[in-house]
């Protein structure tokens, strides 16, 4: 119980760091950043894993109940479905998030994800997709698992990753190879 507390306190922690990055710690941008369509995706999944931390699969019953009013908001809620089940670290960050982003429940992502938009993290098969830290994800690049890319890897625009990948790799569209 008190780890899945300690968890749930974790989420708000990153949201709040999030929200130190958008606004680049100055204190006269914290108006705008309530209203920047980035910060809404960050603030919906991350207060939606925060309620399902704590409620554990209850919040799925919870979210049929709360069904209505989420559909009343979606006008002005962002373009992003980031499942409450996929386990983002610190750092997250959507630079154009009217292009969407779709994230699976299956997705475990380390430290500083970086999402240009249009952005698809999901999976064909039952099994984990493990993304390291400080990844960036180019224009409209989709990783499709279960598979892991490692840490300090770049995936270009239009890329789509489908195979496992070591650590600092750039992986360049159409066809996702690692540039040497």
């Amino acid at each position: 119980m008190w780890s899945r507390l300690r968890r749930a306190a974790e989420q708000l922690e990153h949201l709040a760091h999030e929200a130190r990055q958008l606004n680049g710690n100055k204190w006269w941008r914290w108006g705008s950043v309530w209203f920047s369509e980035s910060f809404q995706a960050n603030i919906t999944y991350r207060l939606d894993r925060t309620a399902y931390l704590v409620l554990g699969d209850a919040w799925s019953a919870a979210r049929v109940a709360l069904a209505p009013a989420r559909f009343a908001l979606r006008p002005w809620a962002s373009h992003c479905d980031i499942h409450y089940r996929a386990d983002i670290g610190r750092g997250f960050r959507i630079l154009h998030p009217a292009l969407g982003v779709v994230i699976s429940g299956n997705a475990v992502i380390g430290q500083n994800l970086v999402l240009v938009g249009g952005n698809c993290i999901g999976s064909q098969k039952d099994g984990p997709i493990v993304l390291g830290d400080d990844v960036v994800l180019g224009a409209n690049a989709c990783v499709i698992g279960p598979l892991t890319i490692g840490n300090n890897v770049r995936l270009g625009a239009s890329a789509l990753v489908t195979k496992n990948t070591a650590d600092d790799e750039v992986l360049l569209a159409p066809l996702a190879q690692p540039r040497r």
